[in-house]
């Protein structure tokens, strides 16, 4: 058996790739799990439980659990700070070209002590805490901020490190990789609610995005007013930021349920909070989610009508400026908080990585299947698709499509090490 064919490449981390790297190594492949960035997870790691009184299938939970049996596999080698550069060969026989980024401190030695940021004289500092969901949890430096690589005499972090675990002469590896079968789970970006200027993100502090609230619970555990701390009485979400508009006429999927979700953990864990979400129509698929919505509707109050702009008043307040199609004018109310619902937007990076593995793009901008009506196998036979580059996914869906990206991957494995009859 030609030992390239059980080998796989998984590019990204996210939820489906790790999801995807875990059902290959579990059959006996031997993954090579590529991360761009310096900790693994993807959004899906900084999202928040929405869980009241019963759990709401937010599947927030499964994320950390699938990244912990993933970095313990002895069959899934993780590469951080990495990217692909080059692929040739074909399905069964494939040759990667990686380079790897150097992390200058190494995540097996690094105590997340702080003292390496105590003495940091860059404003702001070079060297800092990942978000504390972080896998691995290190310290990061910044190469952009660091005086060290901008000209100056400064190693004060690493001669500070009890550990030795920072070295600040490290340089960017490149390394060739032997494998039968490449799954990309790039995942998405998320909307720039800043391109939505009416709306006020990024100048109000009271504005924040659905992803923003998210991490503030993940994070915090509470919700509180970025302006002056207060808890908020009046809050609202407003769906389809950046989606189903003419710049990106898809719906996200995701949008309606996490606001919902949010929504209602809001109001249980503040009951006399009132919380008002505009929309376009609502996406209610999903099991058991028409119900959820039933459940609901006595509690949130719905306004079929987006917002057309959010404005600042002297106290602070927000307001907010819409039409109620169900009473055919324009109306105006006060919210204390607003939550821009923001859709998912193709990986900036998409067009680069196709170009470099011979993949097409959809007219949306994510990555296009070779079969419209399938969803993994791109036009590069042995080269297939997992989770938001193909398209808009909640986790649960992500999981399965990373699943059965890797089944798929499977099947071609074993037809490279003994050719199929078709």
């Amino acid at each position: 058996m030609d030992s390239d064919s059980r080998n796989a490449l998984v590019i990204g981390s996210g939820i489906s790739g790790i999801s995807s790297a875990l059902e290959l190594a579990k059959a006996g492949v031997s993954v090579y799990l590529v991360e761009k960035e310096a900790v693994v997870g993807g959004h899906s790691a900084r999202f928040c439980c929405k869980a009241t009184d019963i759990c709401v299938r937010c599947s927030a939970c499964v994320v950390p659990d699938k990244i912990k049996e993933a970095l313990l596999h002895p069959r899934i080698r993780l590469l951080t700070n990495s990217t692909v550069k080059r692929l040739s060969g074909e399905a069964g026989s494939f040759r990667v070209e990686i380079t790897q980024q150097p992390g200058y401190v190494d995540a097996e030695r690094c105590i997340a002590c702080g003292l390496c940021a105590e003495v940091c004289p860059a404003d702001p500092v070079a060297i800092y805490a990942p978000p504390a969901e972080a896998t691995p949890f290190c310290y990061v430096l910044d190469e952009g901020r660091c005086l060290r690589f901008n000209g100056q005499q400064c190693s004060l972090c690493r001669e500070t490190c009890p550990t030795e675990a920072i070295d600040l002469e490290r340089k960017a590896k490149g390394q060739e990789l032997n494998v039968g079968a490449v799954i990309v789970a790039t995942g998405f970006d998320v909307f720039d609610a800043r391109e939505k200027g009416s709306l006020g993100y990024g100048r109000y502090p009271n504005v924040l995005t659905g992803l923003d609230v998210e991490h503030i619970l993940s994070r915090e555990g509470q919700l509180r007013l970025r302006s002056n701390g207060e808890e908020p009485r009046r809050v609202a979400f407003v769906q389809c930021v950046g989606s189903r508009d003419k710049h990106h006429g898809y719906c996200s999927h995701v949008c309606c349920k996490y606001a919902m979700k949010l929504g209602g953990l809001i109001k249980h864990r503040s009951p006399d909070t009132e919380v008002t979400i505009f929309y376009i129509d609502l996406q209610t698929a999903g099991k058991g989610f028409a119900q959820f919505y039933e459940e609901y509707k006595g509690s949130i109050r719905f306004v079929r009508g987006v917002p057309v702009e959010i404005l600042q008043t002297a106290s602070g307040e927000l307001e907010v400026k819409f039409e109620d199609i169900s009473q055919t004018r324009v109306c105006r109310d006060i919210f204390d908080l607003v939550v821009l619902s923001v859709g998912i937007s193709p990986s900036r990076n998409s067009w680069d990585l196709a170009r470099t593995l011979g993949i097409n793009m959809a007219d949306d901008g994510f990555y296009a299947t070779a079969d419209p009506f399938g969803s993994n196998e791109t036009t590069v036979k042995g080269i297939f698709l997992a989770g938001t580059c193909q398209g808009p996914r909640d986790i649960p869906d992500a999981v399965a499509h990373g699943m059965a990206a890797a089944s798929s991957a499977l099947e071609m494995l074993e037809c490279a090490a003994s050719p199929c009859d078709s």
